[in-house]
C-alpha cells in the first residue's frame, strides 16, 4: 500500500531534495508541499497524507502550532518532526504538540525513508484496534442504473458522490460496479493498481482493515473503489460476493453511492437488490423510453425491491420527447433532471475532475445539488413489495 507524505518547509531546496529522495522508494508518494504550517492545514483536506514532514521554524505558523492543530483535527495522520535544532527541549515540545518521531537535519535516505515506514506501521495498527466511530445515521446505498449504455450513469455517480460528501461532510464511498467497461478511474483519474478483484480473491478474510486497503482516497474527500483492469476479471466478482461487501462497508460509510451496468444479469439484480435506493437514469429519447418501460415490466417479474429515483439526464426542452408524455407512458414521476452541457463536462472527464468541483457555478451542478440532497435524505426501509408496483 502506498504510504502519502507530505512535506512542509519553508526552504523550497530542502522541500526538493525530500522529495527527490522519497521519489526513489515505491512505497511512498509526496501528494504535497507546503511552505508553512498554515499552508499544510489548508492542504490536508485535498492530499489527505498518511504522513507529514513538518519542520519546526517556519514564518506565519510553525511546524509545532500546525502540529498541534493537525493532530486534532486529522487524528489518522502521523507527524514526523524536522529540525536543526536536536535539543531535549525541542524534542519536547514536538512529541507534546503531537508529533511521532524527530529527525534531525541533515538526515540520510535511510533514516528518512525508515522513519517514515516505521512510524506509519506502527500508527496503521494502532487505529485498527480502535473501535470504529459510531456512523451519524443510518447507512444508505445507492444504485445508479440505466439500461440503456451511454446515457450517463458514470458521471452521474461520480458527481453524486463528491456532491452528498460536500453537502453533509459524511463518508462517502463509490464503487465501480460496471465492471466490463469502467470509466471512475478515468473521470478520477486514478491509478489501476488496486481494484475490486483484489479483494474477492480475498473475500473469505474480507473484513473492515482488509477493504480499507483497496479503497482509494481522493482529494475529494470520498473514497473509491475500483473496477477491474481488463474484462476478464470481472467473472471474479460472483453474485454473492455483493452482499458482504456491501455489510463491511455499511460499518464505515453513511452513504455508498454504486455505478452499475446497464446490462440485467444476476450480478447487476444482485446489485440493485442489495440497493436501499436505486436511481433509473433515462434521457428523452425513443430507444431510452422503450428500454426503461421493458426494465420495469422485468423487474416486476423477477421481484427486485427497493426504492427509486427516476433522473432524467441531459435533458433538454428544445429536443427530445415530451417530459409529461413520458411519464404518463411509463407510469412514473420525474425526480430530478441534469441538464445537457457537453461543453462541462467533456472537459471535466479531459482533466480527470468531477465537474461539480471543475466548475461548481455551472447551472448542471447546482442540479447535481439538488439530486445529492434528495438522495441525502432519511432512509426509507426497504418495501415487501415489488420496486415496481405501481
Amino acid at each position: 500500500m502506498t504510504i502519502r507524505v507530505m512535506i512542509v518547509d519553508d526552504v523550497p531546496e530542502t522541500c526538493a531534495n525530500i522529495s527527490k529522495l522519497l521519489s526513489f522508494d515505491e512505497e511512498i508518494e509526496v501528494v504535497g508541499i507546503a511552505n508553512n504550517g498554515k499552508e499544510a492545514i489548508d492542504l490536508m483536506e485535498k492530499a489527505r497524507p498518511d504522513v507529514l514532514l513538518m519542520d519546526i521554524n517556519m514564518p506565519v505558523m510553525d511546524g509545532i502550532e500546525a502540529t498541534e492543530k493537525i493532530s486534532v483535527a486529522h487524528p489518522e495522520a502521523s507527524i514526523i518532526m524536522t529540525t536543526v535544532q536536536g535539543e531535549l527541549d525541542y524534542i519536547k515540545k514536538a512529541m507534546v504538540a503531537g508529533a511521532r518521531d524527530y529527525l534531525v537535519k541533515p538526515f540520510t535516505a535511510d533514516q528518512l525513508i525508515s522513519s517514515i515506514k516505521k512510524i506509519h506501521q506502527l500508527d496503521r495498527r494502532k487505529n485498527r484496534r480502535k473501535a470504529p466511530a459510531a456512523l451519524s445515521s443510518k447507512p444508505k446505498s445507492i444504485a445508479v442504473y440505466s439500461p440503456k449504455g451511454g446515457i450517463g450513469t458514470t458521471t452521474i455517480a461520480v458527481n453524486l458522490a463528491v456532491m452528498m460528501h460536500q453537502l453533509t461532510g459524511k463518508r462517502v464511498a463509490l464503487l465501480d460496479m460496471d465492471l466490463q467497461s469502467s470509466d471512475i478511474g478515468v473521470m478520477l483519474d486514478l491509478k489501476l493498481n488496486k481494484t475490486i478483484s483484489d479483494i474477492v480473491q480475498n473475500i473469505g478474510y474480507l473484513d473492515q482493515d482488509l477493504m480499507h486497503d483497496y479503497m482509494y482516497k481522493h482529494s475529494s474527500g470520498i473514497d473509491v473503489l475500483l473496477a477491474p483492469p481488463e474484462p476478464q476479471y470481472a467473472e471474479l466478482v460472483k453474485p454473492e460476493y455483493i452482499e458482504k461487501i456491501l455489510k463491511v462497508l455499511k460499518q464505515q460509510y453513511d452513504f455508498i453511492v454504486m455505478d452499475t451496468p446497464c446490462s440485467l444479469d444476476a450480478f447487476s439484480i444482485a446489485l440493485l437488490n442489495q440497493s436501499d435506493e436505486v436511481l433509473m437514469v433515462l434521457a428523452l429519447e425513443l430507444t431510452t423510453v422503450r428500454r426503461v418501460k421493458k426494465t420495469l415490466d422485468l423487474f416486476k417479474d423477477l421481484g427486485v425491491q427497493g426504492n427509486i429515483r427516476y433522473v432524467l439526464n441531459r435533458s433538454s426542452e428544445e429536443i427530445g420527447l415530451n417530459r409529461r408524455e413520458v411519464e404518463k407512458h411509463l407510469g412514473i414521476t420525474i425526480d430530478n433532471h441534469i441538464s445537457s452541457n457537453g461543453r462541462v463536462t467533456v472537459n471535466a472527464l479531459n482533466k480527470g475532475v468531477p465537474f461539480v468541483i471543475n466548475t461548481p457555478t455551472a447551472r448542471i451542478s447546482d442540479e447535481m445539488k439538488k439530486l445529492a440532497l434528495n438522495c441525502a435524505g432519511t432512509v426509507q426501509e426497504k418495501k415487501k413489495k415489488s420496486l415496481f408496483s405501481f
